[in-house]
């Protein structure tokens, strides 16, 4: 049989372990969301290269494979749909 020197430990641990039994399966019934991860695209880092006139003109001269590389870009860049 048990004294009452043992049942008031029970007495006041019960309610303790109650609460705390409570508290964990609130702490796992929380609905936990995750951010979703961006992937890289096709245009991710992809710029549309701007010449001014007085750029494609000394180019035109100087390097004209360079604008036709720069032209390309561009295109494919469009095509892509990175840019209008």
């Amino acid at each position: 049989m048990l004294s009452s020197s043992h049942i008031r430990p029970i007495a006041v641990l019960l309610p303790l372990l109650a609460f705390m039994q409570g508290c964990s399966v609130n702490t796992y019934a929380e609905k936990i969301t995750l951010d979703k991860t961006i992937m890289p695209t096709e245009c991710a880092g992809w710029e549309k290269i701007d010449l001014k006139k007085r750029t494609s003109l000394f180019l035109m001269r100087e390097d004209p494979r360079l604008i036709v590389e720069i032209d390309s870009h561009n295109l494919k860049g469009q095509n892509l749909g990175c840019w209008q």
